[in-house]
């Protein structure tokens, strides 16, 4: 009885998911993916891309398709490592259409709110410094459809799953690791300017709310894809 209290006493510990330098590689090269998105971003601007529409945005978004899922495998290296899986990181499990309709919910209204302090005068509106990045004709709204759902499911899978749970164990403290997986989500979207960062980061702090609060990536990862689609295709398009 005494034993089982004093271990009821001590202060929980959480394992790292990966070794620390696996970490530290994963901030360095997203930082590094986003200098050379600031090129590219730069280039754009200053040699609009409207006399050759098509091949250069599509090879632009395979690109970045490609390193989202490359960024995901080396999540899984680096888990794989302590003996974690890709789905210990999402979380939660659709046993029932309820599930599904309830997580559903969940990422319809994160996605509502963030549509609502996107917009609003507070937070500067909803000007987006990336235009130049985003699709014009209907090739390119099509290869941007697997792009943004695979935005939905890499980076959260990585952000809210592995940087949000790696913070926790080095810190201890949920709100910490939620504000600085934020904080590297928005620093590694410094290309779009000062005012962009402070919103990305604000998106990044209410999907790790969510996230920690569900317990699960999955409304998360649904109201990222459907942001990207909706807003960048079916909104524009109204």
């Amino acid at each position: 009885m005494a034993a089982h209290a004093n271990l009821a006493s001590r202060p929980s510990s959480r394992p790292l998911i990966a070794p620390a330098w696996h970490t530290i590689g994963l901030i360095a090269i997203f930082v590094g993916l986003s200098v050379v998105g600031g090129f590219f971003q730069h280039a754009a601007k200053q040699h609009p891309r409207a006399a050759v529409p098509g091949a250069n945005a599509v090879s632009g978004y395979v690109s970045v398709l490609i390193s989202e899922w490359l960024l995901v495998l080396y999540v899984r290296a680096g888990v794989h490592k302590r003996g974690v899986r890709l789905r210990d990181l999402i979380g939660g499990r659709w046993a029932t259409p309820r599930d599904l309709m309830k997580d559903v919910a969940l990422g319809a209204g994160l996605w509502a709110l963030w549509i609502v302090l996107q917009n609003s005068h507070l937070l500067g509106g909803g000007a987006n410094a990336a235009q130049g990045f985003l699709p014009q004709g209907m090739l390119e709204s099509l290869v941007w459809i697997p792009l943004a759902l695979s935005a939905g499911f890499c980076e959260e899978l990585v952000f809210r799953g592995y940087l949000q749970k790696q913070f926790q164990a080095v810190t201890g403290n949920a709100g910490l690791a939620v504000l600085f997986q934020a904080m590297v989500f928005g620093v590694g979207h410094l290309y779009e300017g000062i005012a962009p960062v402070g919103l990305i980061t604000l998106y990044g702090v209410l999907f790790g709310l969510l996230a920690g609060w569900r317990r699960s990536l999955r409304p998360g990862m649904i109201a990222h894809a459907w942001s990207d689609i909706f807003g960048v295709i079916i909104f524009r398009r109204m």
